[in-house]
């Protein structure tokens, strides 16, 4: 009888260890998820930001698009128009597919793979973005100068002699800063993950 009785007991106590085993990795998991959001929370609030401000312009542009009477101002507006509108989406769209990652649902390697996969193209895209940035300040000076301005930078070179330098050194230390941030955000990302290995 005590022979039955202590192998009853060492099955209940078994039985609960490993409960505790599963709600100890069911609650490393949760936090180890939350932590993983909280990153990808610090590039997609700055860059949704971002997008609506582009979206705000491309509405103010094509409200005042009449205001461009010469045929390389349109130009300069249209291409404005396009570059604010799919730069931000196609960045918008690549941080999608990386919180889309479920940690919960796959495994440590294909969450892990899976991450790298989606991080190398949002970082490819952001240094894309950056250098089409240079392009887009001049289009934007040209067109918002003309729109709320009245000015022809084409026919005012002294103006664009000071204005796209200065814009272009601003603009270059701003988006070092910002891939410096978003690189140091999808690595913290990427680390999390690894932690599911331990």
């Amino acid at each position: 009888m005590e022979l039955e009785e202590m192998k009853s007991l060492w099955a209940d106590m078994s039985q609960k260890v490993d409960q505790q085993k599963i709600l100890t990795d069911q609650l490393i998991l949760d936090m180890t998820k939350e932590r993983y959001e909280n990153r990808m929370r610090r590039i997609s609030v700055p860059e949704t930001i971002s997008a609506f401000i582009c979206f705000a312009a491309v509405i103010y542009l094509i409200i005042n698009f009449n205001l461009l009477d010469v045929w390389y101002l349109q130009l300069s507006g249209v291409l404005t128009i396009v570059a604010c509108l799919f730069l931000p989406i196609l960045s918008l769209k690549s941080i999608k597919k990386m919180k889309a990652i479920d940690i919960s649902k796959s495994t440590y390697k294909e969450a892990l793979v899976n991450y790298a996969k989606e991080k190398t193209k949002f970082m490819r895209l952001q240094k894309t973005s950056f250098y089409a940035s240079f392009l887009v300040l001049i289009l934007a000076v040209i067109t918002f100068g003309k729109i709320m301005k009245g000015i022809d930078v084409f026919t005012m070179t002294e103006k664009l002699n000071w204005l796209v330098p200065s814009g272009i050194g601003v603009l270059y230390i701003f988006s070092q800063w910002v891939l410096k941030k978003y690189k140091k955000a999808t690595d913290s990302a990427n680390d999390i993950l690894k932690e599911l290995e331990d």
